[in-house]
Order: C-alpha cells, then structure tokens, then sequence
C-alpha cells in the first residue's frame, strides 16, 4: 500500500473528508458534522500512534467545492465551520478532494514516504449536476496514477444507495439511523475508528489495508454490484 519505503520516516497516511453541505444537510446534519470536526481532532490528537502518521484535508461539496483544510496533521489543524449551500455536485466534490490530496502529498517533500490515500465521502443526497462525476472519480482513484485514493463512501437520508455504492473503490455504507444528526455523528465516529485501526494496521506484517469498524453501529455494507468481463 506504500508508495515508497524509507526506515528512518514514518510513512504518512493522506485521508480527506469529503462531505456533502448542500441545503438538505440544514439543520442538525450540519450541527453534528461542526460538532464531530473538533472530536476527530482530539481523538487523533489523543492517539500518538495515529497522529504520528495521520494528515487530514476537509473539503465540501454543493454546486461547487471547497478545501476548507489542506492536508495537514491534525494536531496543528484550526478545524473548519461549515455552513449548508446550493444543490449535490459529486464531481467538484470528488475533484477538489483528488486536488487536496494530491497537493498535500507533493507538500511533504520529494522521497517522503505515504501509503494510498483514502477519501471518506459522506452524503445525504443525489447528484443533481448535469456533469458525469463518473470520469472525475475513474481520474483520481486510477492504480496507474501514484496519488490514487481508495474512497470510503457513507449514505444517510435521502442519499441514493446505488450512487453511494458506485462512488465507493470497495467500502460503502449506509445508516438506518432515521434522526438525521444521529446519523451524521454515527458516520463521523466511524470515519475516527477507520482512521485509528487503519494506521496501527500499517504496522502489520502484510503491510495494511483500510479498515472500517461497524460493529455496535446502525451502518450497513452496501453489496458492490457483480461485474463480468467483457
């Protein structure tokens, strides 16, 4: 999973939350997401282990994107407010999330070390764009490009189930939480135990995999869809 191996550097772990804010998330969506920012801070900052290796990029979606937090590590992170606005546009989301990651990675310096980045997208709606987000997505978690992220993706409300699998690289999950901001805090500790089980897997033998612990929780694996060679 490492793209480069060096002795004397921990390898860095990119992760970036792309999270949805169109007007759906009014609300306690919204409360919970600004409420669960300051929570991912301190759990990772309270993990040495985790903070060591863990950089964090925060971007959100409407009709268009913004890095709201460049890749940095999360201890000297001033975490964003986010505000709800305009409609669900996947592509500037899955776009600037590539471009965060990508710019924070090229930021550590040439020959640092990093394992495949991982984007967690969270989302309550349904793409309403007239863009296809479809090549964006093949563009940023292609194997053949070096900063090639994994996506994790999590669904909640109205969100369509069948985008929310599609948008994954193979993890996709849905809640049946029906209060919204329940919902939102149960996706965001998730993302936080994710982080934290993942970085001390990087330690393992095999060299890691992304792991994302949904045992106790109201989230459910969304079957991928079966393909076949053509």
């Amino acid at each position: 999973m490492s793209e480069f191996s060096n002795v004397e550097l921990p390898a860095v772990f990119p992760v970036c939350l792309c999270i949805d804010v169109s007007y759906s998330m009014t609300g306690p969506p919204m409360t919970a997401v600004n409420n669960a920012l300051p929570e991912i801070k301190s759990a990772i900052k309270g993990d040495p282990a985790t903070g060591e290796i863990a950089r964090l990029a925060v971007v959100t979606f409407s009709d268009r994107a913004e890095i709201l937090l460049p890749l940095t590590d999360i201890g000297y992170a001033d975490m964003p407010t986010l505000s709800p606005q305009g409609g669900t546009n996947f592509d500037v989301g899955l776009r600037a999330s590539g471009d965060a990651l990508r710019d924070g990675i090229k930021g550590l310096g040439k020959g640092s070390p990093y394992h495949q980045p991982v984007i967690f997208f969270i989302s309550d709606g349904e793409h309403n764009a007239a863009v296809d987000w479809t090549h964006t997505h093949g563009q940023i978690t292609s194997r053949d490009d070096k900063y090639g992220a994994q996506i994790v993706s999590f669904g909640f409300g109205q969100a369509n189930r069948d985008a929310i699998r599609q948008v994954s690289t193979g993890l996709a999950f849905f809640t049946d939480e029906s209060d919204p901001g329940a919902a939102v805090r149960e996706i965001l500790r998730t993302v936080i135990r994710s982080i934290r089980t993942t970085s001390s897997s990087f330690s393992s033998a095999s060299g890691g995999a992304v792991s994302v612990p949904v045992d106790g929780t109201k989230l459910t694996q969304l079957p991928l869809a079966q393909r076949t060679v053509s």
